[in-house]
């Protein structure tokens, strides 16, 4: 005869994620008691928060970030936000809109940084680029279209091509 059990049913607090984060970032022992004291904790507060793609992290899609994006994995999208970081062992594939950039590893796309564009010496990108101040290390490489994106003095925008001459877009 077989003896069936009710299956047990596993209840899992809805907080466990934000538990663990609390755990990693313990409130300080002031010797107060800390009932009345609100935790402060440095990943929760209200300011941006940095979006960082991992090494071993694949991602596709569209990213719209207001802190910074690190890229340390494989990114194929379209991204806009106010600065961009592509670590040595990062990738980028897409249509990048940001006001500074940083690339160590590998771009491949139309790259438009209205402010400053760094290429480190590890750096490679190609496809069109355009940027409002350019500064590239011994070692980058760069491929493809460039343009310098100069502002007006109402905050519209135009760019020249290396050749000094306004492009007929």
């Amino acid at each position: 005869m077989l003896n069936l059990r009710k299956p047990e049913t596993l209840v899992v607090p809805t907080t466990t994620a934000t538990q663990s984060v609390l755990d990693r970032y313990p409130t300080p022992d002031t010797g107060r008691s800390t009932s009345s004291l609100t935790p402060v904790h440095p990943l929760l507060d209200d300011g941006p928060t940095d979006f960082v793609i991992g090494r071993d992290t694949k991602l596709k899609g569209e990213i719209d970030a207001q802190g910074d994006v690190i890229v340390e994995g494989d990114v194929e999208a379209s991204i806009r936000t106010a600065t961009m970081r592509i670590d040595a062992s990062g990738s980028v594939k897409g249509d990048v809109h940001v006001a500074n950039a940083e690339v160590r590893g590998t771009f491949e796309g139309s790259l438009n940084v209205r402010e400053c564009l760094t290429i480190c010496s590890d750096g490679n990108i190609s496809g069109a680029i355009r940027y409002g101040e350019l500064k590239v290390d011994k070692g980058g490489r760069i491929s493809g279209e460039m343009a310098l994106v100069v502002e007006d003095d109402h905050g519209s925008q135009s760019k020249t091509d290396l050749r000094g001459e306004p492009d007929e877009d």
